[in-house]
């Protein structure tokens, strides 16, 4: 049997990794407890990096005293932790932006929270079927290889992209002036560089006072003014990664169940930035918005 299989005859033991135990976090675990359940039985163990100083101590106790026939990772943090302490148990995982991470040994597997451009594009033709001049500010040192996919996928989309280099946050301000020239809708990515917490103020700033609608990074960047953003059924999520434990317990080696993206899509919605950029959303993503703020 390889060392990344198993079969359970008795109770799982199953140790919980999580960032924290607020309300996101909660969401996943009960959906992972509740699907796996009609699976199998299982005893749980859990373990916040919030509630503990020495985490890596404590991570590395507790795989060897529970000694879990399987790590349920929620968080990069929780993720990287269990991955530098052990080789040999099965790791699932989620709440991680991006996906390389579940993808750097033979024992994880797992479900990120990032969504392929091809339903970015899929969703923006949704919210603005008359628009397509798209443009993406990008670190080309982080975002190389995901521009290249952007650029293909865009194509397929019939989209025009438009991509801008920022090379430091310094060069920001320079880059937001290309929203002035043709762009019609802003796309933000995942870049520490471009599209932090440093930077939301002039970014956010820069889509307000030209009216180019920035399709935002989460909820909370749609709190803050971008127009809409593809977010989260966490509850979903757990329920997705349970499936993937639920293989392994069936013998299905790790390395032989890829990572997936989510397959709920969920989204929230600024009603306000809306109606001062003058875009008109239909009713039906109205209706269906995870969250709307007015």
């Amino acid at each position: 049997m390889s060392p990344f299989t198993m079969s359970v005859t008795k109770a799982a033991q199953i140790l919980i990794i999580a960032n924290t135990d607020k309300g996101p976090y909660q969401q996943a675990i009960q959906g992972f407890k509740q699907h796996l359940s009609s699976q199998l039985s299982a005893d749980y163990s859990n373990l916040y990096l919030s509630q503990n100083k020495n985490k890596q101590e404590k991570v590395a106790t507790a795989i060897f005293d529970i000694h879990p026939d399987l790590i349920f990772a929620l968080g990069g943090a929780s993720t990287k932790l269990a991955l530098q302490n052990t080789s040999s148990i099965p790791i699932v995982s989620t709440m991680v932006l991006k996906e390389s991470l579940l993808q750097q040994a033979n024992n994880i597997t797992g479900v990120s929270l990032s969504y392929p451009f091809t339903t970015q594009f899929q969703w923006l033709k949704k919210f603005f079927p008359e628009k397509s001049k798209v443009a993406i500010l990008y670190n080309s040192e982080q975002n190389e290889q995901s521009i290249k996919k952007a650029k293909k996928f865009s194509k397929q989309a019939g989209l025009e992209l438009f991509t801008i280099i920022v090379e430091s946050p310094k060069r920001l301000p320079y880059a937001l002036e290309h929203l002035k020239k043709n762009i019609e809708v802003v796309l933000a990515i995942p870049d520490k560089v471009v599209m932090s917490s440093k930077t939301a103020k002039a970014v956010l700033l820069a889509s307000f006072r030209n009216r180019v609608p920035l399709i935002g990074l989460s909820d909370n960047w749609v709190k803050s003014g971008a127009l809409y953003a593809l977010s989260w059924d966490y509850t979903a999520l757990g329920q997705q990664t349970a499936i993937q434990a639920g293989k392994i317990f069936k013998g299905v080696p790790v390395q032989q169940i890829p990572s997936e993206y989510p397959r709920k899509v969920a989204y929230s919605i600024n009603a306000k930035t809306a109606s001062h950029m003058n875009v008109e959303i239909a009713d039906n993503l109205l209706k269906n918005a995870k969250k709307t703020f007015n």
